[in-house]
């Protein structure tokens, strides 16, 4: 059996791009080689496992100045935003809004987030960036499962196709740079939800949630497939525009620019 991911450097006119290696999306009817460029710049690929690696490299020479392309554009705008510090009063995003840090240092504080009074307090022992930023994403982490949780148990009776009673999805939560989310079809079956999203307005976590359980009934983006979401949320382009829009906010841990910040 394969072992995956299988790295390799992909070299072409002197430079060097790390890659990644993965068999197709098993929500995939037929398999095809796909790329995408993840936020440490490493390229990952999904190719049938019949694919020679003397083939994938000749598929990637004759993409090479799109995928350098992609690369420096997605450099340039990251470049450009300016990294979050976590310190006090700094804003983050949270059900697309974004709340102030108010940092409490105190030797006796058991360590934890709360939202109180359109604030994020933070009560810990030790102020510094690093255990602020692991109390955050331990909060984020919980209300991300708690609230995902719920938001499919509304969403439930809108998704006939599934057998909630027997075979219930599993919820999984992971932070993730490219993607908002996956089903995946195994026994049991798996919805995976980007911790992230917890940032975005509630429409979008139901859209993103809505979009991978209709992937339960209809696997690839076909017409049927994208009627199916509409059927139960006729207006989610409007919230896919948005995760689309704010996406480098959320995902990169990004300062928004002053007049987004309210």
């Amino acid at each position: 059996m394969a072992v995956y991911p299988k790295k390799f450097n992909f070299t072409y006119h002197g430079y060097s791009i790390p890659c990644e290696l993965y068999p197709p999306h098993p929500l995939t009817k037929k398999p095809k080689i796909s790329l995408s460029i993840t936020a440490g710049y490493i390229l990952k690929i999904r190719a049938p496992q019949k694919t020679s690696h003397t083939d994938l490299i000749a598929i990637l020479e004759k993409h090479a100045p799109k995928i350098f392309q992609r690369i420096e554009k997605q450099q340039t705008q990251q470049n450009k935003q300016e990294k979050l510090q976590f310190t006090q009063s700094e804003k983050h995003p949270f059900l697309g809004q974004y709340y102030p840090l108010n940092i409490s240092e105190n030797v006796h504080h058991k360590p934890n987030v709360q939202l109180i009074d359109n604030t994020l307090q933070i009560n810990l022992r030790q102020n510094t960036p690093s255990k602020i930023e692991h109390l955050l994403d331990s909060w984020y982490h919980f209300q991300a499962l708690e609230l995902f949780s719920k938001r499919i148990l509304v969403i439930k009776p809108s998704i006939p196709w599934i057998d909630w009673e027997n075979q219930p999805p599993i919820l999984r939560i992971k932070r993730m740079t490219s993607r908002w989310g996956s089903y995946i079809h195994r026994s049991p079956n798996i919805i995976t939800l980007n911790q992230h999203l917890i940032k975005a307005p509630l429409p979008c976590i139901d859209y993103v949630i809505i979009h991978e359980l209709c992937h339960a009934k209809e696997l690839n983006h076909s017409k049927k497939f994208y009627a199916l979401v509409a059927n139960i949320m006729p207006d989610w382009k409007i919230y896919q525009s948005q995760l689309k829009e704010h996406s480098s906010l959320l995902l990169y841990n990004a300062q928004p620019k002053a007049e987004d910040k309210n």
